[in-house]
């Protein structure tokens, strides 16, 4: 738990899947800086890398980073992102 907490104060990974609360997109997150953005219903898939700032993680969408999706996380199981979507721990 303390190298979790560790981690997290550093910037460190983030590790878990999150769906978001209509089922129309899925964030798999590894510790190592990569993200796998689903969409079930699309049937498209694509590997991103994301940073953790505090309670921010910011997903690049492009190689540059000049786009991102910006998430903040509420607690272990819940991430906020635009427009008020919620995604929900699913693993």
């Amino acid at each position: 738990m303390a190298l979790g907490l560790l981690l997290s104060a550093c910037g460190g990974g983030l590790d878990g899947t999150f769906e978001d609360e209509h089922g129309m997109s899925v964030l798999s997150f590894h510790p190592d800086g990569r993200v796998v953005m689903s969409s079930p219903l699309a049937g498209v898939e694509q590997e991103l890398a994301y940073e953790v700032d505090g309670d921010r993680i910011r997903v690049r969408l492009s190689e540059d980073a000049a786009a991102a999706l910006v998430l903040t996380r509420v607690d272990a199981d819940t991430l906020s992102g635009p427009v008020g979507m919620r995604y929900r721990r699913s693993d």
